[in-house]
């Protein structure tokens, strides 16, 4: 199961922790949840596509694409920018959404590049 969340971000160095929020109307974060861990696949910024189709209800997402299990057994998408490879840590409710707290195992920097963003209802780039 996966999704494009729409909200990423680190929160802690020590311990390593990152946050996603997911709406509660999601028919994939309860599947998620009962695994107990994820994958945040970094897509670059030649992967909108990748992302739309992440971005939709429903289906067998990772049919037709390559990807690998990380070491908590959550999906590696093959040629992303990179992946941090967590367990879920904490959930808090906000709102229509809940916010996911997750502790960090692993993680690779794979390729160089510069990554997607969604900003303002539609896909944009970052130059630094």
């Amino acid at each position: 199961y996966g999704l494009a969340a729409n909200s990423f971000t680190s929160v802690s160095l020590e311990p390593p922790l990152v946050s996603f929020c997911a709406a509660h109307t999601s028919t994939t974060w309860p599947h998620i949840k009962a695994a107990g861990h994820f994958c945040v696949n970094l897509l670059a910024e030649s992967q909108e596509e990748l992302c739309r189709l992440f971005a939709v209800s429903g289906g067998d997402k990772f049919a037709g694409i390559g990807w690998k299990r990380a070491a908590t057994g959550a999906p590696v998408i093959e040629d992303v920018l990179g992946f941090l490879d967590c367990t879920i840590e904490a959930e808090h409710e906000a709102g229509d959404h809940v916010i996911v707290v997750g502790r960090v195992h692993d993680l690779d920097v794979a390729h160089e590049g510069r990554p997607l963003l969604f900003f303002r209802g539609g896909y944009g780039r970052f130059d630094a």
